[in-house]
């Protein structure tokens, strides 16, 4: 699959955003919902439905787009 910039037209660049934890490392999420503050986890994410995120990056003009397919 390809995708073209929304700013320039040219075809962008599939990569990804780190999402970072406490020694982990892992594709960032899209969560359903409005974030709830979690004493422990930072946030609650359970019983939410979880995406991971594909980025895309243009070549030429740096623009991202984000998308969190099903």
């Amino acid at each position: 699959m390809t995708r073209d910039c929304l700013a320039c037209r040219t075809t962008m660049q599939r990569g990804f955003v780190v999402d970072e934890g406490y020694g982990s490392r892992k594709v960032a999420q899209w969560i359903e919902g409005e974030p709830e503050t979690s004493l422990w986890a930072g946030v609650k994410t359970t019983g939410r439905m979880q995406i991971e995120i594909e980025t895309w990056r243009c070549p030429a003009c740096g623009f991202l787009a984000e998308y969190a397919p099903t």
